[in-house]
């Protein structure tokens, strides 16, 4: 009898176990099967998939969340290196660097960037300066005070916080993480008894072959698991 390969789908990441399930409930779809059994658990799969998805969106806002906190405070920290810069050259008398930094402060000292802001309000403030500091005059006044390495790393992670900021959605109480563990084990069991089920009907139907080529197909996909979590599995151990 054809079996399927059983990965431990436990030790999958909450990622891993979502692509996992959608791609499992696609190819079976696209098996085209009729059998009454087979059709009445993948219903009960999708569902249930479904109540995964939802859990696991919400547990991917709090990773992004997670995210868009540190470049805020990657774009926090490369702002106050650049300003410090700025302000230790402006006033200095020293010919050479002196029109630059000025020229920069005040800038500066327009925006007022408050880096303790609520994180909208500050994207405002530094998309304002940034958008002044665009101007070919300014970016070469940067350039003289050596600091356009530290300012390309404060844009870099500023478009990084406003892009996680886009993504994230609502953040809800610490009860997502065992819901969704719960909406993987549902998912896991009605997936067990597919795989079971198929394996079945190698032995009891009329025509077997179909239900043997879909087990050997899903199983090069198991196989790409199943080598992901020894790999894991050794780096671990080392």
């Amino acid at each position: 009898m054809a079996q399927f390969l059983r990965p431990s789908k436990r030790s999958l990441t909450n990622a891993q176990h979502y692509e996992f399930m959608d791609v499992f409930i696609t190819v079976l779809t696209e098996a085209g099967f009729t059998a009454a059994k087979i059709m009445a658990l993948l219903s009960q799969l999708r569902t249930a998939f479904a109540e995964e998805d939802r859990y696991y969106m919400i547990a991917r806002a709090s990773e992004i969340i997670a995210l868009r906190d540190a470049a805020d405070k990657l774009r926090d920290n490369f702002y106050g290196r650049v300003h410090a810069v700025i302000k230790a050259w402006a006033g200095s008398g020293i010919a050479a660097m002196e029109p630059s930094a000025n020229m920069l402060k005040k800038v500066f000292d327009l925006y007022k960037v408050n880096t303790s802001a609520q994180v909208d309000e500050e994207s405002g403030q530094l998309d304002n300066l940034i958008t002044d500091l665009s101007a070919s005059d300014m970016q070469s006044a940067l350039q003289t005070l050596g600091v356009m390495p530290l300012y390309q790393t404060m844009v870099e992670a500023h478009q990084e916080a406003k892009s996680y900021r886009l993504e994230q959605g609502t953040e809800e109480s610490e009860k997502v993480t065992g819901a969704l563990r719960k909406a993987r084990k549902d998912t896991d069991g009605l997936y067990d008894e597919l795989t079971y089920l198929i394996e079945a009907f190698t032995k009891t139907a009329d025509d077997p072959a179909p239900y043997e080529a879909f087990i050997k197909k899903w199983n090069g996909t198991l196989k790409i698991y199943q080598d992901m979590l020894d790999r894991k599995s050794n780096t671990d151990d080392a």
